[in-house]
């Protein structure tokens, strides 16, 4: 049997891997803080014209810890915590949501909703950064 290939993060979401990183930190800080999400990732995405997915990242990541039944752990700097390892692994492939957290049915169908309408708004983010405009379909 043929070994499965890694897809590369970048390669199947045509996003670098690095602002996603920068949401899900910026995020855990502003909850250990106490502070409104939304602005915090506003700031993060607007330095990559990527303001819109706002409200999407703190869905997906208020979801998350709702299916993990526990606080989502951010790693530091150059190190990628397991949560976020999991986390970009399921925006690449969002049926690896039953593999990597331990969660109810109905908690796995709206992730999977969830990683799977991410998927979407960020195309259609970067979609219209390069086109100026959103993309038609």
């Amino acid at each position: 049997m043929a070994e499965a290939q890694a897809v590369r993060f970048d390669e199947a979401l045509d996003m670098p891997e690095s602002i996603i990183l920068d949401v899900m930190r910026c995020w855990r800080d502003a909850k250990d803080h106490g502070e409104a999400v939304q602005p915090y990732i506003y700031q993060t995405l607007a330095r990559h014209r990527l303001e819109i997915l706002v409200p999407v990242f703190d869905s997906l990541m208020t979801l998350c810890e709702a299916a993990m039944k526990r606080s989502f752990v951010a790693g530091e700097d150059g190190d990628r915590s397991g949560d976020e390892t999991a986390l970009i692994d399921m925006l690449v492939d969002p049926e690896d949501a039953r593999i990597y957290i331990g969660c109810t049915q109905e908690d796995r169908i709206l992730l999977n909703c969830a990683l799977r309408s991410t998927r979407l708004m960020m195309e259609q983010a970067v979609a219209g950064i390069s086109t100026g405009r959103p993309q038609q379909y």
